[in-house]
């Protein structure tokens, strides 16, 4: 069956302000209206502050107050910042952002494109733009499925008031575009490795490459870090270490985080530690590998044991950002002693914050790097048994997100199994949207985990397709589209790669799942393919409830072009879910004729079945019923009615619907019931019930932050005044 909330939560709020509301696994029962003054999206202000041991750099600041005051009654730019790693790029833009004070009342937004980009380099520009449209204030209903819309919808939000927009780990020009806001004055700074020429070209200003420090500059940086009398106290020294670093702010860091470790460790004995190395070369590459490379195994070295533990196990960490909790699963101790081992990381400057305010962490890249190759020189079975303990750690902590967000949903995971005896985390009345954040956070940790269960092989297929099932109780709130494609074929193929011939219900389960965002990613035919297969193999079980669903989701990609195709399969999923004993899915079934026989200009026929679907959907052994598909059949039967010609009955069911979609917290099917209520009343010259659903149109909207309540609010006042 196709997954649809269940009913098991019920939150009530007083009213809708303009805060977000969230419905993650039951009914959200709104009470009253909002303030309807004009909106004001939320201001985001995303990117971390700077370091406090920020030195030079006042050319490169001189010519951003330069484009600040040259930019701001022009059209938008996009500026890039280019350098070698370790050089000081992230320190200077936050830097940057900082003196631009208040010269962006639009907000300032950061997007680092690492946190998108895939196994195979590519990034998903959608996702991370989609994050932007978050930061604004956009809520998931109101965000587009494909790039060009998302675009369009960016610059709307982006066109009143002039945004500063962070872009981190650009590798190519076309990643640049989709970030531009509308508002004149906003600015793109766009930093990456390359000098992205091509950008350039095409307009973009080019700041002066980012370059080492001189001497005096890297020696003030040495003092800040390190205290200006050590650095007094052996000036040589110093000055040896400034040369051996040369002049990389990452290195320097590195150097002060030694010296940290062990206090009574001097700069002479740093130098003559870094010269066993060899002497630095002339050679500015090679020079930035050897004395990063020099710093990095100098910290390595005076770590205590467990924090060198801690360190290689991260390297094998699949993910991009770590807290405490990963962390004591690789290094098997207590989340507090975690912590503990992470902050000592933090100080010797192996890893950073990655973000302001939250104890998350990522490494440096040229520090991943070198733990990667401690890494190396340990035994096998150490790095297979932290990846064991990752994933499994993955799979337990969906499957309880799971099962908080999406209730009993049917699932080929037996969590009764996998979780009994486990901690649940989420369990509790706020559970759901805890869960759901949870989910949101980890979302491209536990991606990458479940690539490195698949890439393991068979030890950990099991694994790998049950957090794949797990992961969709996002993906069904939280549209990232590609992510979910991805994360679907992987647990396919970890499925069909169980030993004695795969697990062919997780195999067709994933199979349902896949063809949703393939369909919404343009990829109908594939989709169409893939159930087309997934069908026999669902016949292949013997589990009536997954021969049904397997129906039912073919039957949905088929009900626009082929109604009668889509007909036949929604019937004999019917038949099925009725001799399995599961009413919902009678119900689901007879609901997607009702709306296919609509299609196919059938309006009796679809009222017959959609009334039997209301019935079905309201039965005394549902509890209180499912009153989110309740309202959809509601909303289906008044648009039946008004294609036979009955008005009233229309009006009736139309507002019936839209009720207990309300009630439901069904936003999404609530406003075009809505916006069919708004439009017969207009026609009828009705001012009254027009303003009344405008009214709640514009809530909706408002506190969806979606673009289109400008239209709606502009008609209310258009009601307001005289007729």
């Amino acid at each position: 069956m196709t997954d649809e909330r269940p009913q098991a939560i019920r939150n009530e709020l007083a009213h809708i302000g303009a805060h977000t509301v969230i419905q993650a696994g039951g009914d959200v029962v709104v009470h009253g209206g909002m303030d309807r003054g004009p909106y004001r999206p939320p201001v985001p202000s995303q990117v971390p502050p700077s370091t406090p041991w920020f030195v030079d750099r006042t050319g490169a600041l001189a010519w951003w107050s330069d484009l600040l005051r040259g930019t701001e009654q022009r059209p938008a730019c996009v500026a890039v910042v280019s350098g070698m790693r370790g050089v000081g790029k992230t320190a200077l833009v936050r830097r940057m952002a900082e003196e631009a004070g208040g010269r962006f009342p639009g907000g300032q937004m950061h997007v680092d494109l690492l946190d998108w980009r895939g196994e195979t380099g590519r990034v998903d520009v959608s996702g991370a733009l989609r994050g932007c449209l978050r930061a604004l204030g956009v809520t998931e209903p109101f965000l587009p499925a494909a790039l060009p819309d998302l675009m369009a919808m960016f610059r709307t939000m982006t066109a009143q008031s002039s945004v500063l927009v962070v872009l981190d780990e650009v590798t190519e020009p076309a990643q640049v575009e989709p970030f531009v806001p509308k508002a004149a004055g906003s600015v793109v700074l766009a930093v990456s490795d390359a000098r992205l020429a091509e950008l350039v070209t095409a307009g973009a200003l080019p700041l002066p490459a980012v370059r080492p420090l001189e001497r005096t500059d890297a020696l003030k940086l040495l003092a800040a870090r390190c205290g200006e009398e050590l650095v007094a106290a052996d000036r040589v020294s110093a000055e040896n270490l400034v040369e051996w670093c040369g002049g990389l702010p990452l290195a320097l860091d590195l150097i002060a985080g030694r010296l940290a470790l062990d206090p009574v460790r001097t700069l002479s004995d740093l130098v003559a530690e870094l010269a066993d190395d060899g002497a630095p070369s002339d050679d500015s590459a090679l020079r930035e590998t050897r004395a990063v490379t020099a710093a990095l195994t100098a910290v390595y070295r005076n770590l205590p044991e467990r924090c060198r533990h801690l360190y290689r196990g991260l390297a094998v960490f699949p993910g991009s950002e770590f807290d405490a909790d990963i962390a004591a699963v690789i290094a098997e101790v207590s989340p507090a002693a975690a912590g503990r081992l992470l902050r000592v990381l933090e100080e010797a400057s192996l890893i950073t914050a990655a973000r302001a305010g939250e104890e998350r962490y990522r490494f440096y890249e040229l520090a991943r790097t070198h733990a990667r190759a401690q890494a190396e020189g340990r035994p096998e079975a150490e790095r297979r048994a932290a990846l064991r303990r990752v994933v499994e750690y993955y799979r337990v902590r969906a499957a309880c997100a799971d099962r908080a967000v999406m209730g009993d949903r049917y699932r080929v995971t037996e969590h009764a199994t996998l979780l009994a005896g486990v901690e649940d985390p989420f369990a509790g009345k706020d559970g759901a949207p805890a869960a759901l954040a949870w989910l949101s956070r980890e979302r491209g940790n536990a991606l990458a985990a479940l690539r490195a269960a698949v890439a393991e092989g068979r030890t950990l297929f099991t694994a790998a397709w049950q957090l794949a099932e797990a992961l969709t109780a996002l993906y069904l709130n939280q549209r990232f589209v590609r992510d979910w494609i991805e994360s679907g074929e992987l647990g396919i193929a970890a499925a069909a790669g169980e030993p004695d011939g795969g697990n062919k219900r997780a195999e067709v389960r994933l199979s349902c799942l896949l063809s949703r965002p393939l369909a919404d990613d343009g990829q109908l035919e594939r989709a169409r393919e893939l159930m087309d297969r997934a069908v026999p193999l669902a016949d292949q079980t013997g589990d009536l409830v997954l021969r049904a669903s397997a129906r039912e989701f073919l039957g949905r990609l088929w009900e626009r072009d082929d109604p009668e195709r889509a007909i036949a399969l929604f019937e004999r999923s019917a038949r099925l879910n009725e001799q399995a004993h599961v009413p919902r899915g009678v119900a689901l079934a007879e609901y997607f004729i009702g709306c296919a026989e609509t299609a196919r200009g059938r309006h009796q026929a679809a009222l017959d079945r959609l009334t039997r679907a209301l019935h079905l959907f309201l039965a005394p052994e549902e509890g209180e019923g499912d009153r989110r598909m309740a309202g959809r059949a509601k909303v289906a039967l008044g648009e039946a009615h008004r294609a036979l010609g009955d008005e009233e009955a229309a009006r009736r069911s139309l507002s019936e619907g839209a009720e207990l979609l309300e009630t439901a917290g069904a936003v999404a099917y609530e406003l075009p019931a809505r916006r069919l209520l708004a439009g017969m009343a207009r026609a009828d010259g009705d001012r009254g019930a027009e303003r009344a659903q405008l009214g709640r149109m514009l809530d909706i909207l408002t506190a969806g932050g979606s673009p289109d309540a400008a239209a709606v609010r502009e008609r209310l006042d258009e009601l307001d005044g005289p007729p």
